[in-house]
């Protein structure tokens, strides 16, 4: 029982990571449409920024997060800058933003590899590497600390949509982009503001899970499959669909790991079975667009 409850802790927390990528993924697919695959990418980019805060500058964590998170913003706006809006204002095809998207995971990617180097860079967790005892449930000090943040940035979100201007100008454009154009929506500002606060996101999640897996170049892209796999599982609409896909696709994950009797390279394709499964049989997840609720 004792292992099941351990599993459990750390089965939530790798879900709420999934959930802040697919969370990520989300905040800019709504209001534009856009997929942009690089988000993993953007959650590498700031665990090196966290490496170099905390490892070799040794900021206070606080101060580290909040330079990490200016630092996404700035990442964010520019690639909506670069990559995004030059081609909207053309016309360019639904699918030119996303191609230019992927061009723009690779420079990431090659700039960062360059930059650090090719090996795994250790970023220090914000409690140290104890353990953790709440009851029955047990688990590392950072596997609370991811929790207790994911929760707080879901609720944000959820009020961020639900209760204020600016989220409720999101959903307009969402529904309708050019209706929402006529009512006097600032579709750029909408945009751009959807890219920095993405990119946010997936930078908090790159921060949150370089502790477990250190700062490395390739950390991203098996972070953006399982992020837009929770996006899919929950639903690409719907904020705590977003968190209910990872939870659900990260307990998949460590059970098949540590019950299943197949190797553990072989569980790491789980992400793909579900998203393949999802896609087939339920496309627009397990929660409803809000549009299609009574």
């Amino acid at each position: 029982m004792t292992d099941l409850l351990e599993l459990l802790v750390s089965a939530a927390a790798s879900g709420c990571i999934y959930g802040l990528v697919a969370l990520a993924y989300l905040l800019i697919t709504r209001p534009t449409g856009i997929i942009n695959f690089g988000v993993g990418e953007w959650a590498m980019v700031a665990a090196f920024g966290a490496y170099v805060a905390l490892s070799r500058i040794e900021l206070p964590y606080a101060v580290s997060i909040a330079l990490v998170a200016a630092l996404m913003v700035a990442v964010g706006w520019l690639t909506e800058r670069l990559a995004v809006r030059p081609l909207v204002v053309k016309g360019a095809p639904p699918l030119a933003p996303v191609l230019a998207l992927l061009g723009m995971l690779v420079v990431f990617r090659e700039l960062v590899s360059l930059g650090f180097g090719p090996d795994p860079q250790p970023v220090p967790p914000a409690f140290g590497f104890g353990r953790l005892e709440l009851g029955l449930l047990a688990g590392s000090y950072q596997s609370f600390f991811i929790i207790a943040i994911a929760a707080a940035v879901f609720a944000g979100a959820w009020y961020f949509f639900e209760r204020t201007l600016t989220g409720r100008s999101f959903e307009a454009v969402a529904l309708d982009r050019r209706a929402a154009a006529l009512m006097g929506i600032n579709l750029s500002r909408v945009t751009a503001l959807s890219f920095s606060a993405g990119a946010v996101v997936a930078g908090l999640a790159g921060v949150l899970v370089a502790p477990n897996v250190s700062a490395h170049y390739l950390m991203g892209m098996p972070l953006a499959i399982q992020g837009f796999t929770a996006l899919v599982i929950g639903g690409a609409t719907r904020v705590e669909g977003a968190l209910l896909g990872g939870l659900i696709l990260a307990f998949a994950e460590q059970f098949t790991v540590r019950y299943a009797p197949v190797p553990p390279g072989l569980a790491m394709g789980v992400p793909l079975v579900l998203l393949i499964a999802f896609l087939l049989v339920r496309p627009a997840g397990l929660l409803r667009p809000r549009e299609a609720r009574a």
